[in-house]
C-alpha cells in the first residue's frame, strides 16, 4: 500500500485547485507485519501504524472485540507519538491511519465497532481494567515515531533533526496518557 502526503495549491487568479501528492519515504508505513493478535501479544516496538494492520486483519477475521482492543493501543501509542513528535502537521497522521482503517474495512466497519465498544464498556469494566494492566506492564512504547514524522511537512519539505521535541520524558508521557487517554488513574 502507498500512503501520501497530499498538498493543495491554489494558484492566484484561478477559480481552480490542483492537487499534487508528495510522498515521503516512510510516510505511516508500517515496519512490522501485524496480523490479528490478542493484546497481551501486541510487541512494544509495534507502532499504530503496525498496528493498524492488526486492527484491519481482526475485523476482517470477524474478531471484531479483538480489533477494539488494538484500536485503543493503536491510538494510546498514537497519542502518545503525538507528544514526541515535533512537527504538529504530523500529528494528524494518527487521525489517517484511522480513516484508512475504515475505508479498506467498509461499511460494516461503523456498526460492528460500535457494537464492540459496547461490549469493551466503559471505564471501570473488566475490559477496561485489562486493558489498562497492559498499558501500565508494557511501560512507554519502545517503536519510532518515523511513520508519523515521515507525515509531517517538515519531511516533506526535508528539513534535518530527528523530528523529536527535545527534552521529552516518555514517562512522563505514557504516565499522562494512562491517566488522560485512557482512563486509567482508578485502575
Amino acid at each position: 500500500m502507498r500512503w501520501f502526503v497530499a498538498l493543495v495549491l491554489i494558484y492566484a487568479g484561478s477559480a481552480a485547485a490542483q492537487s499534487i501528492n508528495y510522498e515521503t519515504e516512510g510516510n505511516l508505513a508500517p515496519t512490522h507485519r501485524v496480523g490479528c493478535v490478542p493484546l497481551g501479544e501486541a510487541e512494544n516496538a509495534w507502532s499504530p501504524a503496525d498496528l493498524a494492520q492488526g486492527v484491519l486483519a481482526c475485523f476482517k477475521s470477524r474478531q471484531d472485540d479483538a480489533a477494539v482492543d488494538l484500536l485503543i493501543l493503536m491510538n494510546a501509542r498514537g497519542i502518545f507519538d503525538q507528544a514526541r513528535v515535533a512537527d504538529r502537521t504530523a500529528h494528524q497522521g494518527l487521525q489517517v491511519l484511522s480513516s484508512q482503517i475504515g475505508q479498506a474495512a467498509g461499511r460494516k466497519w461503523e456498526p460492528r465497532m460500535q457494537s464492540a465498544f459496547q461490549r469493551f464498556g466503559g471505564a471501570g469494566s473488566e475490559r477496561h481494567k485489562a486493558m489498562c494492566r497492559f498499558l501500565r506492564s508494557s511501560g512507554p512504547p519502545s517503536h519510532s515515531p518515523r511513520y508519523m514524522i515521515q507525515h509531517g511537512m517538515r519531511a516533506v519539505l526535508g528539513q534535518q533533526g530527528d523530528g523529536l521535541v527535545e527534552g521529552f520524558s516518555p514517562d512522563d508521557e505514557w504516565r499522562s496518557v494512562l491517566s488522560g487517554y485512557a482512563n486509567c488513574s482508578g485502575q
